[in-house]
Order: C-alpha cells, then structure tokens, then sequence
C-alpha cells in the first residue's frame, strides 16, 4: 500500500505497521491466522470454492447451504499430553467457520465437494434464474 506524498514525515513512521494493520481489518475480529485461506470462481456453470484447511481431515470439516450462503466449519482438537519445545503452528488445534454469501441461485442437487490433501474444493451449479412473471388482474 503506497501513502499519499502529502506529510512525507509520517511515511517512514507508518509504513513498518502497514503489514500488521492490513492482517488486523482482513480477518474478522477474534480469529486468529488459523482461519482458512479461501478463492471463489466464477464459471458460466458453476461457482467454485476453494479452501485450504491443512492439519484437518475430512471428518473435521462440515459444509452446509443455507439462503444461498455457504458455511464451511472445521474443528479438531489438540491431542494431550504434548510436551512442546517450540510452537509456530497454529494450525495443531483450531476451529473456523467461514460463511460466504454466494451471488446467485445454486441448483441444490449438483453440489459436489471434494477434500484432498488439506485443500477443499466445493463446486456449486448455478440454477436457472427466474426473472419473474405477469400476474393478472381479475
């Protein structure tokens, strides 16, 4: 992100934080980086979502369909008993949901999702836009 050149002062000062600003409002409040990365495509047939969820399994991960918004929950829980020396992951024990508001009409009976090696991907036909009708007047 480039500042405005109008107080050049502050742009060394500001542009070490930029980074950590733009992590902070990109992810909703409370969730960690543990929330999965996710890409949504546009075909002519289909929308296609893809996520990354590395550490779960098939059964961590739930999808659901609701009002024309997809729901992708994952939760796994850390094993106990663990002696850590070190710990960067933050993917050893998480839960997530991500809930995206998709644009049009999906045909409910041709969804598909598939989960291979930590990356999921939903694909979800678009249904046939109905664009109205006359009613007459008695």
């Amino acid at each position: 992100m480039r500042l405005p050149m109008r107080f050049p002062e502050y742009k060394s000062m500001l542009e070490p934080m930029w980074p950590g600003l733009e992590e902070f409002f990109r992810l909703p409040f409370g969730w960690s980086g543990a929330m999965p990365a996710v890409d949504v495509e546009e075909t002519d047939e289909a929308y296609i979502v893809t996520a990354e969820a590395p550490g779960f399994s098939k059964e961590d991960i739930e999808i659901e369909l609701r009002n024309n918004v997809l729901i992708i929950s994952g939760k796994k829980e850390e094993r106990k008993g663990r002696k850590f020396l070190r710990r960067e992951r933050t993917w050893s024990s998480a839960q997530f949901q991500r809930m995206l508001q998709l644009p049009g009409p999906v045909d409910h009976n041709g969804v598909t999702a598939e989960f291979t090696k930590g990356e999921l991907v939903i694909t979800l036909p678009k249904a046939e836009r109905t664009h109205g009708f006359k009613i007459p007047l008695k």
